[in-house]
């Protein structure tokens, strides 16, 4: 038992075979924002959607998950008009999905 103890001080003195334990940090390195959130606002008929990264395509489903609006959306901040009737409908935007409901 004893031997163990010796051989696991040794590997913590000399650093975990390789592997620091002490991260070093670099001060000239400058710490990167996180990116903004994307923000998706409807009212009434009017699509809002901020904050985008990259162009995407936005797709409208209804509820019983056909396609009914198909657009190519640009990167930022912009507005589209939505000339659907009420109702719940799936949007999607690349990989993100939200519920939105017309009235």
């Amino acid at each position: 038992m004893k031997r163990f103890y010796t051989i696991l001080l040794t590997v913590l003195l000399l650093g975990g075979m390789g592997f620091p334990l002490i991260s070093q940090v670099n001060p000239q390195r400058s710490v990167m924002e996180a990116p903004e959130k994307i923000k998706i606002k409807l009212s009434e008929n009017r699509l809002t959607i901020e904050n985008l990264p990259k162009d995407d395509i936005l797709e409208i489903y209804n509820i019983m998950g056909v396609k009914v609006f198909s657009r190519r959306v640009k990167a930022g901040t912009n507005e589209y008009t939505l000339s659907l009737p009420k109702g719940f409908y799936i949007l999607k935007i690349g990989k993100i999905t939200k519920k939105i409901a017309i009235s």
